[in-house]
């Protein structure tokens, strides 16, 4: 009787979804993204961050900074699935994004396409999924509001 419960439980641990610690959310534009090295180089430094975005030729818009830990398990990642709400919309729209592994410990998942790009609107509630190769979530965030919106 031991055993099989020590195995449920084990199961149960392996399959817990963990969820990433949020840093911060919020409005960014193209220039606070500049560094000195981009300057001489002409390609972007990201930092201490992974930077993806829903327009990589845009860097104006919403974003969301995670701080992945081991048990968030970056290394395996593959995919960033977007959910969020439009402001007066009740409607949950998605967005995956191609990420690969994440070598960093911080992510920072920019919402640059369309109205997020050119104006100052922020999302109702959202929320984000990492995903690893075989589609399974691995880690998962969401914002206060998310919770009360399903």
């Amino acid at each position: 009787m031991k055993t099989y419960l020590f195995l449920i439980l084990s199961l149960v641990a392996i399959t817990e979804v963990h969820s990433a610690e949020i840093l911060f959310s919020d409005r960014r534009d193209a220039d606070s993204f500049k560094r000195i090295s981009e300057h001489f180089s002409g390609k972007e430094d990201p930092g201490r961050y992974v930077i993806v975005r829903t327009d990589p030729s845009q860097r104006d818009g919403y974003y969301i900074a995670l701080k992945l830990e081991a048990s968030d398990q970056p290394e395996k990642a593959d995919q960033l699935r977007l959910y969020f709400v439009r402001p007066g919309s009740q409607e949950v729209e998605t967005k995956t994004l191609t990420t690969g592994p994440i070598n960093k410990n911080r992510a920072l998942i920019g919402m640059t396409d369309d109205v997020w790009g050119s104006t100052s609107s922020i999302p109702t509630a959202w929320k984000i999924e990492i995903l690893d190769s075989a589609g399974a979530v691995i880690s998962t965030s969401q914002s206060f509001l998310w919770s009360n919106h399903s």
